[in-house]
């Protein structure tokens, strides 16, 4: 594997934005134009197929990319994408190309080229996957009219894929404990203080007793004893764990 020093950098600049992601849909907004920085292409889609026909959620970068021809095209033909099937019938979700699958001929010759991606145009793709409940599968794929992804574009995707994973799943976190805190009084959370759900919502957002501590105007001592007082209360004993309980209380609310 090869990766330069200037796209890990680059890499790194971009899993400290995505580490401010707060809601779950915003996550291919910020995710997009940051790979885009890093692999050269045309343009990027974060894409959620779910099992059922037509079932599928679509962002893209530039963001003013309409398709030329409707989604529902690709949804007909979705059953011959050689990445799709990959990623349905292995659960691997590191990166690939059409091309490991498919020559240019036979990769022509399928109605997904003939009546979707021939519009774009769309000659090149590498993707990679997210973790999904099968068979719905979540990725990400760049796109480029000419000139194939090379090993190194492929290697700096399977370096960020973990990274991407982290940062769904924190956003996914945050968004739960965002909704219990704001339907606290139908939950055990109601036996928090309002400071301390107040230093609990902070921490889902991933501040630190610091930045708490600078937020309400006290000092980090005082944000460290409100934590043990939510730990008690919610019976765990981590920051971790408590912004855990908070999206499991939010999950089980009626």
């Amino acid at each position: 594997m090869h990766v330069s020093l200037s796209a890990l950098e680059k890499a790194l600049q971009l899993v400290g934005d995505l580490a401010e992601t707060e809601h779950p849909a915003d996550f291919g907004e910020r995710a997009l134009p940051g790979l885009a920085r890093l692999v050269s292409c045309d343009h990027l889609t974060y894409n959620e197929i779910g099992p059922a026909p037509g079932q599928m959620a679509y962002w893209a970068w530039p963001a003013d990319i309409v398709p030329p021809v409707g989604l529902d095209i690709f949804a007909a033909h979705v059953h011959e994408h050689p990445l799709v099937n990959y990623y349905r019938a292995t659960g691997d979700g590191q990166p690939v190309r059409i091309s490991d699958f498919l020559g240019r001929e036979r990769f022509h010759q399928l109605g997904l080229y003939m009546d979707f991606f021939r519009h774009f145009p769309v000659e090149h793709q590498l993707a990679l996957s997210l973790p999904s409940t099968a068979p719905q599968v979540i990725g990400i794929a760049l796109n480029r009219s000419s000139g194939e992804f090379t090993d190194a574009d492929r290697d700096l995707l399977a370096v960020l894929r973990e990274p991407l994973i982290t940062a769904l799943e924190r956003a996914t976190a945050r968004d739960q404990a965002r909704r219990a805190l704001t339907t606290v009084a139908d939950s055990k959370l109601a036996d928090l203080t309002d400071r301390e759900l107040r230093v609990l919502q902070l921490v889902a957002l991933g501040r630190t007793n610091s930045a708490i501590a600078h937020l309400l105007d006290v000092s980090p001592r005082t944000v460290a004893k409100h934590l043990q007082h939510i730990y008690r209360k919610l019976g765990v004993s981590s920051r971790a764990a408590a912004v855990y309980r908070t999206s499991a209380l939010s999950s089980s609310s009626p």
